[in-house]
């Protein structure tokens, strides 16, 4: 029994003619590869749910000019309709300075003249408590003011949430184009590894060497080599979203380093499935 345990350390195949700095730096790229896709699109996700739950707690009227009448003297009827409408938490004016920063990134600073007919806008939070009808609510709002608008960003909810879902999409063809581009390396490699020492397998099948022992060796050494380059991409796209943290300050956040954690623990799994898989395959077939 000692004598076999001495055995399973020995490196009886020679790790040189197995897999050289190519497979490694392959795998440290497809890792880094897999956590920038995953890492992007959990940020981007998070992101949108936010905006999603800003957009979908928050409507806005906006109120023009008429031929009968301004925007300033329709906005005290909307405000009246509001504040006796169930279902409404919070409305809030917006003031005159407020609408020209919104509207000077479009037009230029200092280029919005006194006599530039603004529009009246109100922002309307509603009650989570109760629900709220926004169609009778619109109804209601355009009876009073001919120039009012309900704005419930319904079509810019939901084109943030197909980009959502488009981003998610990508993502996943992402990962999968990685993890097919790492197995079939990491299948070429134990392919040019079984070649190489052809004859150190046909003398161990000889003495007695079972196929399981071989292939051992095999899963070992590239299961060993696939860990340190993962472990070194994830350390670099690590090192990514450090420093994107400056734009997204949760990118460099411990709890979202960490969910990329997994990913060099499924290129090992790849790993030690395809050499495993390959090795006794062809060693049945008698290489």
């Amino acid at each position: 029994m000692s004598d076999t345990r001495t055995a399973s350390k020995t490196p009886i195949l020679p790790p040189k003619s197995l897999a050289g700095p190519a497979l490694m730096a392959v795998t440290m790229v497809m890792t880094f590869l897999a956590c920038l896709a995953l890492g992007s699109t959990l940020l981007a996700d998070r992101a949108a749910s936010r905006w999603l739950t800003r957009a979908t707690s928050a409507m806005s009227i906006q109120i023009v000019e008429t031929p009968t009448q301004t925007a300033e003297e329709q906005a005290p009827a909307v405000l009246r309709q509001l504040r006796d409408t169930p279902g409404i938490k919070q409305v809030k004016q917006l003031e005159k300075a407020d609408l020209i920063r919104l509207l000077e990134p479009w037009l230029g600073e200092g280029n919005i003249a006194d006599d530039l007919p603004l529009p009246v806008l109100i922002e309307i939070t509603p009650d989570p408590q109760q629900s709220l009808n926004t169609q009778a609510l619109a109804a209601e709002i355009e009876a009073v003011a001919p120039g009012a608008r309900l704005d419930t960003h319904g079509r810019w909810r939901q084109t943030l949430e197909t980009t959502a879902a488009a981003l998610r999409l990508i993502a996943i063809l992402v990962l999968a184009m990685v993890t097919l581009a790492t197995g079939t390396v990491i299948l070429f490699a134990t392919r040019a590894g079984l070649l190489a020492n052809e004859e150190i397998l046909h003398v161990l099948h000889q003495i007695g060497a079972q196929d399981g022992f071989i292939s051992r060796r095999f899963e070992a050494h590239f299961t060993r080599s696939t860990l340190w380059a993962a472990l070194a991409g994830l350390l670099a796209a690590w090192g990514f979203f450090y420093v994107m943290s400056a734009l997204v300050a949760e990118a460099g956040s411990l709890p979202f380093l960490l969910t990329l954690a997994p990913i060099p623990l499924g290129a090992v799994l790849i790993s030690w499935g395809v050499t495993r898989t390959y090795v006794m395959r062809r060693l049945k077939a008698g290489i």
